[in-house]
């Protein structure tokens, strides 16, 4: 957990003219009581960049998990923050006063209970405070604020407003490119910062949106370590859980899927939208298992024989109660409806009647079903409708998506029959501009009508219309990321690259891309573009028509001005690279400087890129990857933005084969 101190600093006196040692009490008081407690913090005086303070101080004082405050003497800053904190948190404060202190505590605060201490002995009150924070922490209470206990439906300022906003753009901005090296780098950036969790939330669900599933598992599950209690983040998982199910048969990740919505179901005063959404991803989990029952058989009337299949009714049950629960909520009610009809279609199988106790409940839940489903196709109707008119951007992409399948499911089946293109029409208007995942989801939905024969021949023109202009699906390529030595500054000793060495620089490189194409087939090249080996492992990979990817990690004029000082000639082949890379160049930061949320690391800008290139890598879809390091094999070098720092980290992922080619062969040929 996470902690701040809220206290004067230095030697202050109260209004009697005693003097009282803030950094004694600090040092013999607080700071052993909170480590004892093993919590992670501090105070405004520990915040790093002095023009950011009150930006970074609110966001501490919303951030923390407990607020030890100390209002001794009046103090107008401590009484400000403390009252930051009293708006922005409804408990996990805890007040301390110097007993010697002839100010009276304000009026205000009277009747909350603080600890007492002495100021010559601050060390005696040390289990005493270790007590009341571990209280504190604990405390089931409505509130230590009199803001919240005065305004009793006030809610609290969410979590995620403590993010700084640069960190927010830096988490879209990866997202937008679809960078999955990026979002990884973040996530491991934020280790230990103060806002780790809500930062490390903003990251799953970016990496779950761009279908980086297993990083975003991880970094859920990293999240449930942290302690986050968040609905959304069992969600996530639960969905995450199932997918991993449908695609690989393993029977823990259902289980895993399960217990994330036990986890919320259990939960007291759970918001009825949140209810019906634990209950409809319930309803999706049954209706998974039930349709692995009857995926691979071939036959049209086995498949419905074998779906007929209580597992199916407990889906329409789940997914019934969801959207009862919350009528606003059309991925619900569509997702009742697709059942509900799934049912109907099927109640004509004499397997029908062994779901139920006896042929009169089945003939009676017949006639109840077809009822309910002629009322329900009007409520989800008007569900689908707010959700365009009013739901997020997101919800409106499902809501186009959901209007397509409702019109699938009830419009005339003679006249869909004859022209499917009616429908297309909608899922293609619904599905225009959208990531491939959408389409995916739309087809795989059709699939299960198709598998079914629920409206088969309808299901099966929209599917193959939807697929008509997918692209083929390429063979991943064997990736390479690429590091070598700059070019030498003249006069450098001793020389590692000198300039009359290009040619045998290129030439090792030409005959090693060679034999790793013959190896492992096709090839994709990373690399980023200093002075010197990057710029000829472009060069010779354009040649041998080998794609590249030119990896900045700043805007190409930052680098051309910064990492190349007088190598005119080289700045040159950069820009040319440059102009031929057009779509193929990534970049990092929008500018030179390090983003203001780094700060408290200050990690060096070029290593930064290193830990950004090497987790591009390591995140890229391919069949296998190698580092490919033009490099003296200096083990011992300590800096922390060449070679030996990419092949640390390259090493550190576990992802990699290291292939080195021995930067010593330079010197020899130009000896």
């Amino acid at each position: 957990m996470r902690y701040f101190v809220i206290r004067g600093f230095g030697v202050k006196r109260d209004g009697s003219g005693n003097e009282f040692d803030f950094e004694r009490t600090d040092r013999e008081l607080i700071a052993p009581a909170l480590a004892l407690c093993d919590f992670e913090g501090g105070t405004t005086g520990e915040i790093p960049d002095s023009g950011s303070i009150h930006d970074d101080m609110y966001r501490l004082i919303l951030q923390a998990d407990v607020v030890v405050c100390d209002i001794s003497v009046h103090n107008a800053n401590v009484f400000y923050e403390l009252g930051a904190r009293h708006a922005l948190r409804r408990k996990r404060t805890v007040l301390l006063k110097c007993s010697e202190s002839a100010d009276r505590t304000p009026f205000d605060l009277g009747d909350f209970r603080y600890l007492p201490y002495s100021c010559e002995r601050p060390a005696d009150a040390v289990p005493a405070l270790v007590a009341a924070i571990r209280r504190g922490a604990a405390s089931e209470r409505e509130t230590d604020s009199p803001i919240f206990r005065a305004l009793r439906d006030l809610p609290e300022a969410p979590s995620d407003a403590a993010v700084p906003n640069d960190f927010v753009q830096e988490v879209q901005r990866a997202k937008v490119a679809r960078d999955r090296g990026w979002l990884l780098m973040l996530a491991d950036e934020l280790r230990n910062l103060p806002f780790e969790r809500p930062g490390l939330r903003l990251v799953a669900f970016a990496q779950q949106a761009i279908e980086d599933f297993e990083a975003a598992r991880d970094s859920l599950e990293r999240l449930l370590r942290l302690g986050d209690r968040q609905t959304g983040v069992r969600f996530a998982l639960a969905n995450i859980y199932e997918r991993g199910y449908r695609r690989s048969g393993r029977p823990e990740l259902m289980d895993r899927a399960e217990r994330a919505l036990d986890d919320v179901l259990q939960r007291p005063d759970l918001p009825a939208s949140e209810h019906a959404e634990a209950l409809a991803l319930r309803g999706r989990n049954l209706k998974t298992l039930w349709r692995q029952g009857f995926e691979g058989i071939a036959d049209t009337g086995e498949r419905r024989a074998r779906a007929c299949k209580r597992q199916l009714l407990d889906s329409w049950q789940a997914y019934r109660e969801s959207f009862q629960r919350d009528l606003n909520s059309f991925y619900c009610g569509i997702a009742c409806l697709q059942v509900g009809h799934a049912l109907l279609s099927l109640s004509g199988e004499r397997r029908w009647k062994a779901m139920f106790r006896s042929p009169r409940e089945a003939a009676r839940q017949r006639g109840e079903l077809q009822d309910e489903l002629r009322t329900l196709r009007h409520v989800v109707a008007a569900a689908i409708e707010r959700g365009l008119a009013h739901g997020s951007e997101s919800d409106r992409c499902w809501a186009r998506i959901s209007r397509a399948d409702l019109r699938f499911l009830t419009d005339d089946e003679a006249g869909l029959n004859a022209d499917p293109s009616i429908l297309l029409d909608d899922y293609e208007h619904a599905l225009l501009g959208l990531e491939p995942f959408y389409r995916g989801a739309a087809i795989g939905q059709l699939q299960l009508f198709a598998a079914i024969g629920l409206r088969a021949a309808i299901a099966e023109a929209l599917i193959a219309a939807l697929r008509r202009d997918e692209p083929p699906a390429a063979a991943p390529p064997h990736l390479v990321l690429f590091a070598g030595h700059q070019i030498d500054e003249a006069g450098r000793r001793p020389p590692r690259f000198p300039a009359h060495a290009e040619q045998t620089a290129r030439e090792l490189l030409r005959e090693r891309f060679v034999r790793l194409r013959e190896q492992h087939g096709p090839l994709l090249l990373l690399a980023s573009a200093a002075p010197g080996a990057d710029i000829l492992a472009h060069e010779v990979c354009a040649e041998l028509g080998i794609p590249t990817l030119l990896c900045l990690p700043m805007p190409l004029e930052d680098v051309s001005a910064l990492a190349f000082g007088k190598h005119d000639g080289w700045r040159n082949r950069l820009l040319a690279l440059a102009r031929q890379h057009t779509e193929a160049i990534r970049v990092l930061q929008d500018g030179p400087e390090l983003p203001h949320w780094l700060n408290e690391r200050k990690p060096e800008l070029w290593q930064r890129g290193i830990r950004w290139i090497v987790r591009s890598a390591q995140a890229s879809r391919c069949n296998a990857r190698t580092l490919l390091a033009l490099w003296d094999g200096d083990e011992n070098d300590s800096s922390t933005g060449g070679v030996a720092e990419v092949v640390r980290q390259a090493r550190g992922t576990g992802a990699f084969a290291i292939e080195p080619i021995d930067s010593r062969q330079l010197l020899a040929a130009s000896g």
